[in-house]
């Protein structure tokens, strides 16, 4: 297949380099030369270029691996050069706010957007082959409602084969978004502030496992977070407020010194974990 990777970052240079492994046609572009020139280097991609027109004749997928408020003007500006039998996704962790606009500037081509969860704390194409897909999951996200040609789903679901994702789910965007609000953003929410609610300044000294499973994402992409946070301002703040109630229990307990509902509590969390990962 030829595919053209549109935003040469962490996850579009990562599909880059297995994609091309696998024996696909790749092509990339990107606002920086730089990171065209690594992909190049690598041998990620076949070539790339700054500006993706002349990929758009000929590839049969188009995966676009820029921010959120990108999308819409790549659309915008290339959509003259669409064809019909061309599939455009793209990677983003949010959906509901362009995916709608994003449809129908895509026409003639068909706009089926997908999410890997396999997103890392590092940033840029320099760390694409730290990322691993074979632990993650891989959710398409059509609108709900919205008829789409099997083919393309089918397209979607072989790529997130082929990358060897370890669990492929169709989740509307609407849907998904909730539970990326949870599963996702609340967590990043958590562990940043874990780590600005220090007032120490020799805490680094007393540090465990626990302390740095819970705050690696803390270390965080400013630009693309705050983007996906605010994008989905509407489910990330009922989910911190559920998060909040929660925490409010513990602390409830703690300061009435009841360890009967401690308990309650810590057997509650443990028993959902476990079937969580499962």
């Amino acid at each position: 297949m030829k595919i053209l990777i549109v935003g040469l970052g962490l996850i579009g240079g990562a599909y880059a380099k297995k994609l091309t492994e696998l024996g696909h046609e790749v092509y990339g572009s990107n606002h920086r030369q730089p990171a065209i020139d690594f992909a190049v280097s690598r041998c990620y991609i076949r070539e790339g270029n700054v500006d993706p027109i002349k990929y758009l004749e000929f590839v049969d997928m188009v995966i676009l691996g820029t921010y959120p408020s990108h999308i819409v003007d790549f659309l915008k500006k290339y959509n003259k050069f669409f064809r019909e039998d061309l599939l455009i996704t793209d990677v983003c962790g949010i959906k509901s706010s362009y995916i709608s606009e994003a449809t129908k500037l895509a026409l003639p081509a068909t706009y089926l957007a997908h999410h890997p969860m396999a997103g890392r704390e590092k940033v840029g194409i320099e760390y694409a082959h730290e990322v691993s897909f074979t632990k993650a999951n891989f959710i398409i996200t059509p609108i709900k409602g919205h008829k789409y040609d099997e083919k393309y789903i089918d397209m979607l679901r072989k790529l997130g084969e082929s990358l060897e994702f370890n669990h492929i789910s169709i989740l509307d965007t609407k849907s998904h978004d909730y539970m990326i609000g949870y599963t996702s953003q609340l967590a990043h929410a958590i562990a940043v502030a874990l780590v600005n609610s220090d007032t120490k300044e020799d805490t680094k000294l007393f540090i465990g496992d626990s302390y740095r499973d819970l705050t690696r994402i803390a270390m965080i992409n400013e630009n693309l977070w705050s983007e996906l946070f605010l994008e989905n301002k509407k489910f990330l703040s009922e989910n911190i407020s559920n998060f909040i109630e929660q925490l409010e229990k513990i602390k409830d307990a703690i300061e009435d010194s009841d360890s009967d509902e401690l308990k309650k509590l810590f057997i509650k969390s443990t028993k959902h974990r476990k079937e969580m990962v499962e």
